[in-house]
């Protein structure tokens, strides 16, 4: 079953700096408390005066990153520090854009996010719900009086979710020399076995994506770079490219509006697109419950 955990937020706002990994710009992020339990999704993000949820009917673009935007307004590579909201267990925040158009890349994976986030954390047993808690918002274990399973496919990706059980399992298949990965990893040990494995590109790519506007602000100290022979630089993991593909999974699935808390998720060549196409199920899943 989905158990929905209490409600949390920030004790205060916290800030990030850096460089934007695509658009290579200084960009700077806040994200602030709320003081309103807001459902069915507490996430939302802010520019200048347009405030929209973080949700995936928002999701502007999957080309190497997860863009959200309303209107004008688009704010990219949103994965990591999702990813890192759902690691901590943070339910309702507003992440504000003070400068940029992109979440900074700081060292390419979420632990910074996740370090930041963790010593702010706050449950939020005295905010003011807007209005009576719906099962979307409690977390439903079951749809329709059965196990909800969803999937989600294109040509040889995959992406399975049960709802109930503790692990992620993934597997890439990419040209030599990274190969095949796979494994299997418990939920509860993300924080230390995902969150830090960082966004990886290979050398042979750099070009053509930078000529697209692309991993413009890439760079050794922000990714792993794989070479003709293997790592450029030194891996936190055998295997982090498949860590760093489950940890955008994670992150583009908190796009489905609410935090799920207890799953088995299977990923077999995952990428943005699909991932989002996952989170519009568990949201039209959950909706359709309401």
């Amino acid at each position: 079953m989905a158990a929905a955990e209490p409600y949390a937020t920030l004790r205060e706002t916290i800030s990030f700096e850096g460089v934007g990994l695509h658009t290579g710009e200084i960009c700077r992020v806040a994200v602030h408390p709320v003081s309103e339990v807001r459902l069915p999704c507490g996430i939302s993000f802010r520019k200048g005066a347009t405030v929209f949820p973080a949700r995936w009917d928002h999701v502007v673009d999957t080309t190497r990153a997860t863009v959200l935007g309303d209107g004008a307004t688009r704010i990219s590579t949103v994965e990591h520090l999702m990813a890192a909201l759902w690691i901590t267990g943070i339910t309702h925040c507003e992440i504000e854009v003070l400068q940029g158009d992109e979440i900074p890349i700081l060292d390419g994976s979420a632990l910074p996010f996740v370090e930041a986030l963790q010593a702010v954390k706050s449950t939020v047993d005295a905010l003011t719900p807007s209005h009576s808690p719906t099962a979307w918002a409690r977390g439903v274990g079951a749809h329709g009086g059965a196990p909800l399973h969803l999937q989600a496919r294109h040509a040889d990706r995959y992406l399975g979710l049960a709802l109930g059980g503790d692990a992620l399992f993934g597997y890439i298949d990419f040209a030599e020399p990274l190969g095949v990965q796979a494994g299997a990893f418990a939920l509860s040990a993300v924080a230390d076995q995902i969150a830090p494995a960082r966004t990886f590109g290979f050398l042979r790519e750099v070009e053509a994506l930078r000529q697209r506007g692309l991993a413009l602000g890439g760079a050794l100290d922000n990714a792993l770079v794989i070479g003709e022979t293997g790592y450029h630089n030194p891996a936190r993991f055998e295997d982090e490219p498949l860590r760093h593909k489950l940890l955008d999974v994670l992150g583009d699935l908190y796009l489905c509006g609410a935090r799920l808390t207890s799953f088995t998720l299977v990923a077999i060549k995952p990428g943005h697109a699909l991932n989002v196409q996952l989170a519009q199920q568990v949201a039209r899943a959950w909706l359709a419950e309401d």
